[in-house]
C-alpha cells in the first residue's frame, strides 16, 4: 500500500470504479446475491430475469439476464444443468403473504420474465426488489401491488428503508391498493354474504340442540335417573 493512503482511500476509488462502470457490470451475469454490485442496490438499478423457481417460504429463484441480446437468446434455446445452483434469491418488497398468496406466485410469475429493482440485501442473503411483469408490448404489472390488490398479501413496513423516498412512494401505492382490496372484499377481505349470516343465525340454536340431544343420547339411562333415584331413597 503507497504511503499515505489509507482504507478508506482505497474503498473511495473501489466505489468510484464502479460507479463510473455501471455499464460493464450491467452486461454481466450474476449468479448469486453477492455478485450483485453495491451500487445497484442502493441507486436501484433495475435487473432483468427469469423466475424458475417458486420456494415454500415465498421467495423466487431467478435467472438473472444479462443486458445482452445474445445471452438472453442462448439461456432461452438451452438451460444449464447447473442452472439451479446459479439463481438469486428474490423477494417481494413491503409485503407479508396471506392465504393465496403462494399460489398466486405460482400461477402468474413461474417461468415468467420479470424486471427486478433491488432496495435491499436481506439478512438471509435475499435481494429485496420490486418486481414488474410484462404485460402486452409496452405495459407491466406491479406484482407488489398486485399481491395487494387480490387480498393475498397485506403492507408491511420496512424501518430499514424509511429514508428511501422510492419506498415511500411504494409504501402509499401499497396501502391504498391495500384498502380498495378490503373495500371490494376480495382474498382475505371477503366478507360472507346476507345469506350466509342468516343461516349462521339461525342454525345456531339448532346446532346447540342437536349437540345436547347427542351427549344425551350417548349417556347410559342409569346416569340420568341416579340422582333422582338417591333422593327418593333418602
Amino acid at each position: 500500500m503507497p504511503e499515505g493512503e489509507n482504507n478508506d482511500d482505497i474503498l473511495t476509488k473501489v466505489t468510484n470504479f464502479v460507479d463510473n462502470n455501471l455499464r460493464m457490470f450491467r452486461f454481466r451475469q450474476f449468479k448469486a446475491v453477492s455478485d450483485v454490485p453495491r451500487e445497484f442496490v442502493t441507486k436501484n438499478i433495475p435487473l432483468k430475469g427469469h423466475v424458475t423457481e417458486i420456494r415454500p417460504d415465498n421467495t423466487l429463484g431467478v435467472c438473472h439476464i444479462p443486458f445482452l441480446q445474445g445471452i438472453r437468446d442462448q439461456y432461452s434455446s438451452s438451460k444449464s444443468a447447473n442452472s439451479q445452483h446459479d439463481l438469486l434469491s428474490v423477494s417481494v418488497l413491503g409485503v407479508e403473504f396471506r392465504d393465496g398468496g403462494h399460489k398466486w406466485l405460482k400461477d402468474n410469475l413461474m417461468s415468467a420474465e420479470v424486471r427486478m429493482t433491488p432496495f435491499q440485501v436481506t439478512k438471509d442473503s435475499t435481494l429485496d426488489c420490486v418486481l414488474h411483469k410484462k404485460k402486452g408490448w409496452y405495459l407491466s404489472t406491479c406484482v407488489n401491488e398486485e399481491l395487494v390488490k387480490q387480498g393475498v398479501a397485506v403492507t408491511c413496513h420496512l424501518s430499514t428503508l424509511t429514508n428511501s423516498e422510492p419506498y415511500i412512494k411504494l409504501q402509499k401505492r401499497l396501502l391504498k391498493a391495500e384498502l380498495k382490496a378490503e373495500r371490494k372484499g376480495v382474498g382475505i377481505w371477503i366478507r360472507p354474504s346476507l345469506g350466509e349470516n342468516l343461516q349462521r343465525v339461525f342454525s345456531f340454536p339448532y346446532i346447540k340442540m342437536k349437540q345436547a340431544a347427542a351427549i344425551v343420547q350417548n349417556l347410559p339411562i342409569k346416569q340420568l335417573f341416579a340422582k333422582k333415584t338417591g333422593k327418593n331413597k333418602s
